[in-house]
């Protein structure tokens, strides 16, 4: 099935009335028919998406896919930086923004730019040699996504992708619409509730805003003294979605990239260190694990180790957030900050796996067959059927909302699980995500203010100290 003697390309542009043929093979290289993908999933959903990889090998005999995992998302960055001087890049890999930021400073020609193929009507044609040595021809119609199917994509998972997202793009020849990344599967911040505690401290309703917040963390504090109120998962996150709230600054596309470093973070940071003392918070660095194991502890146990009242993490951890009937418990929006004009200010940040498509791997004579076939895998990727199958085995969010027509995920989310009610949440915040600036050196940013939370929070440097050596860590 791999030895493919011919390979023809029909691009039928129907706007145009016209057919154009690219025939046979280019000189330079082998016709490789492998898309290799590369991610982070373990076997568990290795084993998912296998279902996604056989559909698609049915659909496009000829046409197999290498799926491996080189290790966590830093290790699937690292291992294609380390490809591209070889030319082994992979077809299609796992990504978040800044990695693709940093492909696009060095190798931002091996980058494609989904966009020639997103909403487009062509039609594409293949012929392959089968198991008996019989030429066959495989043709595939509107390689894109119909305006149906586009509309019911979640707008601020899809913007993620968007070239203006990134700093220089114009530089290496993109313009603001160009497609550089679409999402997979995706996750948010959400705030886990003890509802049993909060009634029996008088608070009737989950905080909405941080102010309100900080009110109920003394009154819960009063009433359970060894209880820590809040335990936030990520320091980095919290510090980019105050930043985000309050129009504070974290970092930008262009000039100066770093913007972290100024009164109101110092002053916030500040406050923070001042709750911190009163044992108000805790976070997952500062207690050495993620913070949803004292949750679902309760605020009152035998072995004195009192929980959490208020956690806050990622939706697609839920399932660790179930307290299995210890205590009522609820999920509802992380708070929101107060703005001048009076409103609110509810973004929250969105996080998990986006798909890059890269070129040029291997030498391929076909690369630019190899991409459109690349391209109809990630459509299979997307098909709402998988994306129903992957976000219930794995607690992320799809991203499309035509999954939720789908009945085993109406099942899934009819079942009242942590996951499920979880899913249902983040579903109804699409409007508030944000995506941050991405540039090569995005992700030290992202760790530097996290460490700078943490040892400002505990009191181990003040908050001009904290933010000076982050900064000075990013080179600036």
């Amino acid at each position: 099935m791999k030895k493919i003697l011919t390979a023809v390309i029909v691009i039928s542009l129907l706007a145009a009335g016209c057919l154009t043929i690219f025939a046979a093979c280019a000189e330079g290289g082998d016709v490789d028919h492998t898309i290799y993908f590369y991610s982070s999933q373990g076997d568990a959903l290795q084993t998912i998406t296998d279902q996604a990889i056989a559909a698609f090998e049915a659909k496009y005999p000829g046409w197999t896919v290498e799926h491996s995992n080189p290790g966590g998302y830093d290790e699937v960055r690292d291992k294609i930086r380390q490809d591209f001087p070889a030319g082994t890049q992979p077809d299609l890999a796992y990504c978040y923004a800044d990695h693709v930021a940093a492909y696009m400073s060095s190798n931002a020609q091996y980058l494609v730019d989904m966009s020639e193929f997103y909403t487009s009507d062509r039609n594409f044609s293949y012929t392959y040699t089968d198991g008996s040595g019989a030429e066959q021809t495989v043709n595939v119609e509107h390689i894109g996504f119909t305006e149906a199917e586009t509309s019911k994509f979640v707008k601020g998972y899809i913007e993620e992708g968007y070239a203006k997202n990134y700093a220089d793009y114009d530089k290496y020849g993109f313009s603001e619409n160009s497609l550089l990344t679409l999402p997979f599967v995706k996750s948010t911040e959400l705030m886990y509730v003890n509802r049993t505690a909060l009634m029996a401290c008088g608070i009737e309703e989950p905080a909405e805003t941080w102010d309100q917040l900080w009110k109920d963390c003394e009154k819960i504090k009063a009433k359970y003294p060894s209880c820590t109120p809040l335990g936030y998962d990520s320091e980095a996150n919290w510090f980019i979605t105050m930043c985000q709230q309050n129009g504070w600054g974290y970092t930008s596309a262009s000039g100066n990239h770093y913007l972290f470093n100024n009164d109101n973070t110092k002053v916030w940071l500040g406050q923070l260190a001042e709750y911190y003392d009163k044992g108000y918070i805790t976070t997952q660095e500062d207690y050495d694990a993620y913070t949803s194991g004292l949750f679902v502890k309760g605020v009152s146990n035998e072995d004195g180790q009192n929980g959490l009242v208020y956690c806050i993490g990622s939706s697609g951890g839920a399932s660790h957030q179930d307290p299995s009937g210890l205590f009522d418990f609820d999920i509802v929006p992380i708070p929101g900050s107060k703005q001048a004009d009076g409103t609110t200010n509810y973004s929250c940040i969105s996080q998990g796996p986006s798909l890059v498509m890269l070129t040029g791997g291997n030498n391929a004579s076909n690369a630019d067959e190899k991409k459109i076939m690349t391209w109809l895998f990630v459509k299979e990727l997307l098909d709402p059927t998988f994306q129903a199958a992957f976000s219930i085995a794995s607690g992320y969010n799809p991203m499309r909302t035509d999954v939720f027509d789908i009945e085993t995920y109406q099942k899934h989310m009819a079942g009242g699980s942590a996951t499920a009610k979880a899913a249902a949440i983040a579903t109804e915040l699409s409007d508030r995500f944000f995506a941050s600036p991405a540039f090569d050196g995005s992700s030290n940013a992202r760790d530097q203010v996290g460490i700078a939370l943490l040892v400002a929070m505990t009191g181990s440097r003040d908050p001009s100290r904290a933010l000076s050596e982050a900064i000075s860590a990013c080179g600036q």
